[in-house]
């Protein structure tokens, strides 16, 4: 029990860096130079240390979009666990609970993110960066907080965070389709495993529009692990150091993948096939980080674990928290200067989100579907530690 605690609190952790590099990402792309060159709108030349930072491994230090890809997978592994075990909650408390704990705090994310926009106006600032100005330009009114709340669409420019909420609500909803397709035709593993990254490549160089199906089938990566932990495990227990660095700098290339193909040529159609190759890498990190004792302990840390604690807050907070501070000071501050001040303000208001809205919302859920239980079954409620595995917060 121990040794699982340890792996959860590590996967937790996980969470909280990828959430950290996505708070990265925004406060640097919302710089005017560093926008331009995510854009691939700068044609200037490049100095020598934004070149390393864009088109190198060293890109995973702001690599924002690929670490949504691993919360994608994560949230395949941890909702899938339970059921693969056979200690899951019944559908009808699950639906009820998994949806209040990401609709109630996205929703008051959204509140927030409108009320940031009354105390500091956004206004397009001339040669500022272009994903900046779009937050400007798209609207950011009380209708943008109404229609967003479905987190299917219409958030405006408040917060463009939440469209990658958008798949974790219906892979949720579609949970047992994915259940379903990890129980069945265990002998096809390796096709299964093979099939979603190859998917994910194909379908857009194929020149078809990117559908929602793209996204969706990268949870059913972590799924396929959750249902083949005990043969992950013994795998595991194979692997020497070597193997291991090995599977960590795999993770970091494949997932880096799409800017170090745009250093050798911007316009390469090979770009648009990034998510298959994430998705590969962000299953190995996952592998790693739940099995590799040194990065068990690095990830199972304190300071990182309640990073990992406050993640979804954090996620779902920054952006506005970015937008303002880059609007209130014009979009040209210093990198150096702006990154760890955005940075620290960041996890500021996450922390007090996460105290205000989201542990709440955790009590709210958790009481409700321990109600319904009572009032229904009349049976005890269900173990909390089976809780935190199989509803817990895809996030943090």
């Amino acid at each position: 029990m121990a040794e699982e605690r340890a792996r959860f609190g590590s996967l937790d952790g996980l969470r909280g860096v990828a959430a950290a590099v996505v708070v990265v990402f925004h406060i640097a792309v919302s710089n005017e130079r560093a926008g331009s060159i995510y854009k691939l709108t700068e044609t200037g030349p490049l100095s020598t240390f934004e070149t390393i930072m864009n088109y190198s491994p060293l890109r995973i230090l702001w690599a924002g979009s690929e670490a949504v890809v691993v919360f994608y997978v994560l949230s395949g592994f941890v909702l899938a666990l339970p059921f693969a075990r056979g200690a899951a909650v019944p559908w009808k408390y699950f639906y009820p609970r998994r949806l209040l704990r990401l609709y109630v705090p996205s929703i008051a994310s959204l509140v927030f993110a409108y009320l940031t926009t009354l105390a500091i106006r956004r206004a397009e600032i001339p040669n500022g960066s272009p994903w900046l100005n779009d937050h400007a330009a798209a609207p950011n009114g009380p209708l943008q907080v109404l229609l967003g709340s479905s987190l299917m669409t219409g958030w405006g420019g408040l917060n463009t965070s939440l469209w990658s909420l958008r798949y974790e609500v219906l892979f949720s909803l579609l949970l047992p389709l994915f259940l379903w397709v990890a129980f069945t035709w265990k002998r096809l593993l390796w096709l299964k495993v093979a099939a979603v990254p190859l998917f994910c490549m194909l379908w857009p160089l194929a020149g078809f529009f990117y559908p929602d199906l793209v996204y969706l089938s990268v949870f059913l990566l972590g799924v396929l692990m959750a249902y083949n932990i005990e043969a992950l495990r013994a795998r595991a227990a194979k692997i020497r150091a070597v193997g291991w660095v090995l599977i960590c700098a795999a993770s970091i290339l494949l997932l880096c993948y799409s800017w170090l193909v745009a250093g050798i040529d911007p316009e390469s159609r090979w770009r648009v096939s990034w998510i298959g190759f994430a998705a590969i890498g962000a299953t190995l990190l996952v592998f790693a980080v739940a099995f590799w004792q040194p990065c068990v302990k690095v990830f199972g840390s304190r300071p990182i674990r309640w990073l990992g604690r406050i993640s979804f807050s954090l996620y779902l907070t920054q952006e506005p928290v970015v937008v303002a501070l880059a609007f209130a000071t014009h979009g040209f501050v210093p990198l150096w200067v702006q990154i760890p001040v955005g940075f620290a303000l960041s996890i500021f208001v996450a922390w007090l989100f996460f105290l205000v809205v989201e542990r709440p919302s955790h009590r709210l859920s958790r009481n409700f579907a321990r109600a319904r239980q009572l009032r229904e079954m009349g049976s005890p409620s269900v173990p909390e530690a089976v809780e935190r595995t199989a509803l817990g917060p895809t996030k943090n």
